[in-house]
């Protein structure tokens, strides 16, 4: 093989690999959303008839978090939404606020993107930097909550997971 088809593979071979596009790394996460999901001091968590779901797309490329919510039957307005640092049927602070259509109640969704430099900081919690927030929240050691006026502590959670 002569020098210059050698230069000329080369060649394409380094424009093919700065043509391939770059690894992202997403991850989806999913949560379904209950009363019985909810830390309270009685075992039974809330009684209420609203429920919903969750999905949170992780993009740690690009820093950022994208969030979808859904609850149905809300029977009192939506007060706040988040993302908590905490196991099942533990509460735990908030890590993560989205931005629900407060006052909506009965059916309604909201969205939104979070970047890192949005997310709450716990040292307390070990959520030091954003870097923690992305590890408690891939790891199974976090939960969407909604807040109701009813419900001020949180009317529906549930814990996020990897969608498989």
């Amino acid at each position: 093989m002569t020098s210059r088809w050698k230069s000329l593979l080369l060649a394409v071979a380094v424009l093919a690999g700065l043509a391939a596009p770059a690894s992202a790394q997403q991850y989806t996460l999913l949560a379904t959303l209950t009363g019985a999901g909810e830390a309270t001091q009685t075992a039974n968590g809330v009684n209420t008839g609203a429920f919903g779901d969750a999905t949170v797309l992780v993009d740690l490329t690009a820093r950022t978090m994208t969030y979808t919510v859904r609850v149905f039957n809300l029977p009192s307005g939506v007060s706040v939404s988040h993302i908590h640092v905490g196991s099942p049927l533990t509460a735990g602070p908030v890590i993560v606020n989205f931005a629900p259509p407060a006052p909506a109640s009965n059916d309604f969704g909201f969205s939104g993107v979070v970047n890192a430099a949005e997310i709450v900081l716990r040292a307390e919690q070990g959520i030091r930097t954003a870097d923690d927030a992305f590890q408690a929240i891939l790891g199974g050691n976090s939960y969407v909550n909604v807040h109701s006026a009813a419900n001020p502590g949180g009317e529906i959670r549930g814990q996020l997971t990897l969608k498989p």
